[in-house]
């Protein structure tokens, strides 16, 4: 393409739900913004795909913190700042296949700790099970506590989390920092998680969350998700009409603020003066 004379004060390069998020966050802020996605369809790997009238997704199927006005979901927070966001359907048990047999699992611990465990877990999973609950039901409190938005790596630190800090400080002694990176796996291994079927269970959740297995799921996303997933009334959030309502919304935050979404635009390299 011919080289152009236009100016933005961001480009984004994707427009999965990362990028999307930081570009309309920053034209909500007033920033000239350029989304460019290789794809002919937005979304990264949330996009959908047709194949003969019926729809489907690549992205994440399981949501939560997404319907309450209050949550410590970064996504939530990022629709309140764009003031653009899906209409959320809740459910509160879902279907599921494991080698020991299908069922029906109510979202929430009660379901979990007096049918599920007991029925198709070993003779020590609900003991396992709590264990591990008592290691991460902290440390999920203390994330709650700190709203990803208020982490930053400058100077303004200090004041964006000071209001956080006794959370923060408790988030860093029941971490430790370094150990919340981790995978989730250790800190299974550290509590004892040795049963097969709570095992594969958790391996599950992690897979619906991130595509990945408890080897691989960080500390933090598992602790802040087993916190919230367990909790008393808690329900799952889906949105009205599939993950391209997520899209759709973020966009509408990006373009009704002057920025641009462009698809089909590859970008060949990233220049930088110096």
């Amino acid at each position: 393409a011919a080289a152009t004379d236009e100016s933005f004060d961001a480009v984004v390069v994707g427009s999965g739900i990362g990028g999307l998020s930081c570009a309309a966050v920053l034209a909500d802020a007033g920033k000239r913004v350029l989304v460019c996605e290789a794809h002919d369809h937005p979304g990264g790997c949330a996009h959908e795909y047709e194949v003969q009238g019926f729809r489907f997704e690549n992205g994440p199927s399981l949501y939560a913190g997404l319907s309450p006005d209050a949550s410590p979901n970064p996504l939530k927070h990022v629709f309140q700042i764009i003031g653009e966001e899906p209409e959320w359907l809740t459910y509160d048990r879902w279907g599921t296949a494991f080698p020991e047999g299908k069922f029906a699992a109510a979202v929430g611990a009660e379901d979990f700790v007096n049918r599920i465990l007991p029925t198709y877990g070993g003779p020590g999973a609900a003991a396992q099970f709590k264990a591990l609950m008592a290691r991460v039901e902290p440390l999920g409190s203390a994330i709650f506590g700190v709203p990803s938005a208020a982490v930053r790596e400058d100077a303004f630190a200090a004041l964006t989390l000071g209001r956080y800090a006794p959370s923060l400080a408790t988030l860093l002694l029941v971490g430790p920092a370094p150990a919340l990176s981790r995978p989730f796996s250790e800190v299974l291994d550290q509590c004892g998680v040795t049963d097969r079927f709570l095992r594969n269970w958790l391996d599950m959740i992690c897979f619906l969350l991130q595509g990945a297995t408890t080897d691989d799921a960080p500390t933090t996303l598992m602790a802040y998700m087993l916190s919230d997933f367990y909790k008393d009334g808690v329900v799952l959030d889906f949105p009205k009409g599939g993950t391209k309502s997520i899209v759709d919304a973020l966009i509408r935050g990006v373009e009704k603020n002057g920025g641009e979404v462009r698809l089909k635009a590859p970008v060949a390299a990233v220049l930088a003066d110096g």
